[in-house]
């Protein structure tokens, strides 16, 4: 404590010349403490002093991107609930394809995210192992390694591990491997965010404009007035595949070692720290996105054209009694037709309909239905005798 209070007053820092942190607290205990300063290496290595500071780490830093997942998932459930009744296309291929909702889009990331916190919970239960007392990679008792019997369990304990990493040799094999676990699993949440900002990126260009965004989360042009950028999105996006690379890095450095301690995982500090660092950072501003999207509900009725509800007229043909292939081919024929009114009575069958006829589609929300031409000038006739 006497040294944590030192580190966090700035007086305890690595200076040019030590080792390493772990020899500076030997040589202070040793200086301010004399012999019992000599005892703390004992049954120690660097090898697992390194290795159990970075499990520490690790849990530390997986707690906070849970908690940072559980906003993010609380936030898209916030706003499907708040937007919950306004409709939006569905798309497969990139084009239009069936009727689908605010919250229906916005809950397909509550429970994508839901799923990553299985992951995540997973894998947290996975690296809540103590490797400290494995020395070199030996271990320190046991009947082999060090011939000094040392309480595993006990220094678990006051470390908060769940377990003891007990093969020594293995407590070395996992030192990259648990760092590639974890990049797995923010791989996966990034793509998530990756998947949603790409969704705002398309829905926000005035091609479709069903979404505004905050002014605060858009930068504009040095040299185009007009532009509104949601440069937030953007990075995003690019986030993952940062992370990708980073989780390659660690995986080639892990790629053809000998069993035990080896110099080459000293390299892979920098793209783990990394990769969680802008995990944390991704999920705290996808968050503000969410909160900061508003949608446009006149745009997206508009966008609920006739040719998204095709299946549906097409399964009403099947509760009458048609074969769905039949049904299938009876609707498709009616749109390759080129009908442009699709607007009529939903109850009218297909089959019924004479050659001069128009198809009978309908959307199932009343409010969406758009009046004929004819009725339009009917309307605006009434209006204007008046």
């Amino acid at each position: 404590m006497e040294i944590l209070k030192l580190w966090k007053q700035g007086k305890f820092n690595l200076e040019l010349g030590d080792e390493d942190m772990h020899t500076k607290i030997e040589d202070y205990l040793t200086k301010n403490y004399g012999e019992a300063g000599k005892k703390i290496h004992t049954a120690r290595s660097r090898n697992d002093q390194v290795l159990t500071a970075l499990r520490l780490y690790s849990k530390e830093q997986l707690n906070l991107v849970k908690q940072e997942l559980e906003n993010l998932k609380t936030s898209f459930k916030s706003f499907g609930k708040k937007h919950k009744d306004i409709p939006m296309p569905g798309y497969t291929h990139m084009q239009k394809a069936m009727p689908s909702s605010i919250k229906l889009w916005a809950d397909c990331f509550v429970d994508s995210l839901s799923d990553d916190l299985i992951y995540l919970d997973t894998i947290y239960k996975l690296i809540d192992q103590s490797p400290l007392g494995s020395g070199a990679g030996y271990g320190s008792g046991a009947g082999y390694g060090i011939p000094i019997k040392i309480d595993r369990q006990l220094s678990a304990k006051l470390l908060n591990f769940a377990k003891v990493q007990e093969n020594p040799i293995y407590c070395q094999h996992s030192r990259l491997k648990f760092e590639e676990l974890i990049l797995s699993c923010l791989i996966t949440i990034l793509q998530d965010i990756n998947k949603f900002a790409s969704d705002v990126l398309l829905f926000t260009t005035s091609e479709f404009n069903f979404f505004s965004v905050a002014g605060n989360l858009t930068t504009g042009s040095s040299i185009m007035p007009q532009k509104k950028n949601i440069d937030v999105a953007e990075v995003l996006r690019a986030k993952v595949h940062l992370v990708l690379g980073n989780y390659v890095q660690i995986v080639s450095l892990s790629t053809n070692l000998i069993s035990g301690y080896n110099r080459d995982f000293q390299d892979s500090k920098k793209p783990f720290m990394e990769s969680l660092d802008l995990t944390l950072g991704s999920l705290k501003v996808a968050s503000l996105l969410v909160k900061g999207l508003t949608p446009n509900k006149e745009i997206l009725d508009k966008a609920m054209t006739e040719e998204l509800y095709a299946t549906e007229k097409a399964l009403k043909l099947v509760s009458k009694g048609m074969p769905f292939r039949e049904a299938y081919k009876k609707v498709a024929s009616v749109i390759l037709s080129g009908a442009k009114n699709l607007y009529l009575d939903p109850s009218g069958p297909l089959d019924h309909q004479d050659d001069n006829s128009k198809p009978s589609f309908a959307p199932p929300w009343p409010e969406l239905r758009r009046p004929s031409k004819a009725s339009e000038g009917k309307k605006g006739g009434e209006n204007s005798e008046k």
